[in-house]
């Protein structure tokens, strides 16, 4: 039995990808090369980015993707740990380099992201199934759509009975059709934003409860930037507001609003509650720069620890 086994865990599948920061006044348009003021350096990739929001408001969580064989590997290695995350399901590719991001932020917060996945797609589909296969009721396991669909559906397909299956199907494409549906249909909760909501299903509300009842959970939330987000399940729709906040780099935000809420429904929070601590984290966030290191703790937050209840606490 693996370290962690039978403890409710927040389980994130997926890329780690070092990220690389331009950051200038404007982005470049096509066919044009501006200045950039600054220059950075940090760790991303959605689902290691939702392992440290999770981890930093106190669940306990792990991270399973596939690294490089290049020096990138043990600096993530040593990060992710340094977070209290559980990297033992991690694998890594011979001969192959850890992936990377170019983003490039202007002043305002906008940004543009070009990704090269390298070794974040060459985690085993066996190795996805076995990291969740023993998991207990009461954990989330997060999946999303920057790895290889058939990886994230391995371990969708492996969950136990009892543990929640939070998607977010970004990018939105592969989920329309094949793998990407089926794997739509196991969702528990469903988080995306406008942009993916709209290539999913449509703008209206009857293109909402519609994209509903294409998953096992009938719980969509929406993220709506400055607007805050929307919940829609069987008891309605509901809008989450979020202060007017100063922005200064939005890469990571639906990263960070997916991990606090996987954190928080993991601790028992409930949807509601969940989706404002989501809201909060990712607010914080925006006006940060960088993923990862943007999140807030718990401290930060003036919250306690979700360390939540254990298996045998659980809520009925």
């Amino acid at each position: 039995m693996r370290p962690g086994a039978g403890l409710m865990t927040v389980v994130a599948i997926g890329a780690y990808i070092v990220d690389l920061y331009m950051f200038g006044d404007r982005l470049p348009e096509p066919g044009q090369s501006v200045n950039a003021a600054d220059y950075a350096t940090a760790h991303g990739g959605k689902a290691a980015n939702v392992a440290v929001a999770a981890a930093r408001l106190g669940a306990p969580t792990s991270f399973v993707g596939c690294l490089g064989d290049d020096g990138a590997r043990p600096v993530a290695l040593a990060e992710l740990r340094a977070e209290g995350i559980d990297v033992g399901d991690c694998t890594t590719a011979i001969g192959v380099a850890t992936g990377r991001s170019f983003v490039y932020v202007d002043a305002g917060g906008g940004q543009l992201v070009m990704t090269w996945p390298g070794a974040a797609d060459l985690l085993p589909p066996a190795q996805a199934a076995t990291a969740v296969a023993d998991l207990p009721t009461g954990s989330v396991l997060v999946l999303q759509g920057e790895i290889p669909l058939e990886i994230s559906y391995a371990a969708a397909t492996a969950a136990p009975v009892g543990v929640r299956v939070l998607l977010n199907p970004s990018p939105a494409g592969p989920f329309r059709e094949g793998t990407g549906k089926e794997l739509l249909a196991r969702a528990d909760v469903l988080v995306l934003n406008e942009g993916e909501l709209s290539a999913l299903a449509g703008d209206t509300p009857g293109d909402l409860d519609d994209l509903r009842g294409r998953t096992r959970g009938r719980t969509v939330v929406v993220t709506r930037g400055e607007h805050g987000a929307e919940i829609a399940d069987d008891g309605g729709t509901m809008l989450i507001d979020v202060p007017s906040v100063r922005v200064v780099d939005t890469t990571g935000a639906g990263d960070a609003f997916t991990g606090a809420l996987a954190a928080a429904l993991r601790a028992g929070t409930g949807l509601v509650r969940g989706v404002r601590l989501a809201c909060q984290v990712a607010t914080v966030s925006v006006t940060r720069r960088f993923c990862a290191p943007s999140y807030p703790s718990a401290a930060e937050l003036g919250i306690a620890p979700l360390h939540g209840p254990s298996v045998q606490e659980r809520p009925a």
